[in-house]
This record gives C-alpha cells, sequence and structure tokens, in this order.
C-alpha cells in the first residue's frame, strides 16, 4: 500500500501562546485526519526560526528539513499543505521549492491551497467570522490582513464583501502591505459613526507582531492611530487558528491535493 505524507508549511510563530491557541489544533487535527500517513510540520520563516533557536526551543524545521524527514520514514506521496491565507510571494516560494522535490517521491508531491482559494472558502471563511464575531451595536469590526503592495489582494476584499452581502454593514478590511490600509480603515469608521472597534488578525497565528503593529502602545500601532481619532479600539488576540469552523478548510484543501 502506498504510504503517503502530509507536511504542513506555516509561517510560524515565536510566541508559545500562539503557538498552543492557533497552529497546535490544526496540527492536531491534520494528524488525526491521516492516521495511517506519516506528518511533519514546517516554519516558513527564517527569522522565527532564529529566534526560536537563540531561546534553546525546538521549533519546526524548514520545509526541506521536513520534506527529507518524510522521504527518508518511506513516504511514497507527499502533500504540502500551506498554513497560509491566500496566495501571495510566500506561497510563490513555498511552490517553486516544492517543485524541486519533483521525482523524489514515488508518487509524487503536491501542494494543497492556501485558505482563500475559492468562492466557496470565501463564504465558509466569511461564516466563521461571523459567528466568533457577532455585530456589537456602535462598534465596527476590522479585518485585518498582511496583504501585499505587489499583486492581487482580492481574496480580502471578497471576503469583506462576503460579509457584507451577509448583512454585516460593520465589517471594514485593512491591510498591513498594499490597500485598504489603515488610513482607509480610519475612514470608514468615522464615516459610519462608530466610536469603538476590533481589529480582527486575517493570520493563522496571532503572534509578536499582531501585538506591536496592531495593538501596541507605540503611536504608529493601528489601536493607538484610531485612539487617536476618538475610536475606541480593542484588539482580538488569536488567529484564525483558533477557529473550530476554519481548520476542516485547510484539511479539505489537504485532502483534494493527496487526490489529484
Amino acid at each position: 500500500m502506498m504510504r503517503s505524507g502530509l507536511a504542513l508549511a506555516s509561517y510560524g510563530t515565536a510566541q508559545p501562546d500562539a503557538r498552543q491557541r492557533d497552529i497546535e489544533p490544526l496540527v492536531r487535527e491534520l494528524r488525526e485526519a491521516m492516521p495511517d500517513g506519516l506528518f511533519c510540520e514546517a516554519y516558513l520563516s527564517s527569522p522565527v526560526r532564529r529566534l526560536l533557536e537563540r531561546k534553546g526551543v525546538a521549533a519546526p524545521r524548514t520545509l526541506g528539513d521536513a520534506l527529507s524527514s518524510l522521504l527518508d520514514a518511506g513516504a511514497e506521496r507527499i502533500c504540502v499543505q500551506p498554513g497560509l491565507i491566500m496566495a501571495g510571494s510566500t506561497m510563490g516560494a513555498l511552490l517553486a521549492e516544492a517543485s524541486g522535490w519533483d521525482g523524489r517521491f514515488a508518487d509524487g508531491i503536491v501542494v494543497g491551497k492556501p485558505l482563500l482559494s475559492s468562492p466557496g472558502d470565501i463564504l465558509d471563511v466569511a461564516r466563521a467570522i461571523a459567528e466568533a464575531y457577532p455585530a456589537q451595536t456602535g462598534c465596527g469590526l476590522v479585518l485585518v490582513g498582511h496583504g501585499a503592495a505587489e499583486g492581487t489582494n482580492q481574496p480580502y476584499l471578497a471576503l469583506r464583501d462576503e460579509l457584507r452581502r451577509q448583512g454585516r454593514t460593520d465589517v471594514f478590511l485593512g491591510l498591513l502591505d498594499g490597500e485598504p490600509g489603515i488610513d482607509d480603515v480610519i475612514a470608514g469608521i468615522e464615516g459610519s459613526g462608530f466610536r469603538t472597534a476590533t481589529l480582527v488578525p486575517l493570520m493563522l497565528a496571532a503572534g509578536s507582531h499582531v501585538a506591536r503593529q496592531l495593538g501596541g502602545d507605540a503611536p504608529t500601532s493601528w489601536k493607538s492611530q484610531l485612539n487617536e481619532r476618538g475610536v475606541e479600539t480593542g484588539v482580538a488576540a488569536r488567529g484564525l487558528g483558533s477557529l473550530r469552523e476554519i481548520r476542516p478548510i485547510f484539511q479539505s484543501h489537504a485532502r483534494a491535493a493527496l487526490r489529484s
């Protein structure tokens, strides 16, 4: 019988609480989804891996190391499942690295799709967010993604638009890199008359960059900038990986890739 392997490749986090809350539930469920297969995990971020190494903390390996370990363990067909939200530059680098392993596994290597990859994904993620963050009178819900300065941010925009189609007129979108940015968020919040707002990271894990860029005390943080304009702002201190309804989407993408 052919032996399959699965490698979860996420950006990673150096924050133990973020890993436990946002990444480990997905790791656990992916393992359980293929009890007869091999599993390995990779962190795509070199800075995250180096920081964990300096702290003396055991961390997921590079993608190359993960694939090498699965090959040594006897895997014949491999799926690399990205723990990414959309197909941007990180996804492109992942695909390029995975393609270098063509021919090394007896039955091939395939790559699953990131979270927001189809209209069905958009609908499922919108429903999960709507359930996790119900509308509150007078409070705007600001979804914040990494974004990309170059390339398409269409999946983020489609997610915002789907939530609005569901009647969530309180929802706004902001991107750390690209448009719409924080100035657009401020304009939207003020124009809608909201005096409070909640920032929700559209990221698998809400680690230190979320705490710093979104909710930090520096004047440049999104929370500080909104507070400066009289909008009392809080930050949802959890990533999408913590949401029970989100994790099956990653699982379905991995299963679809292995069947392809």
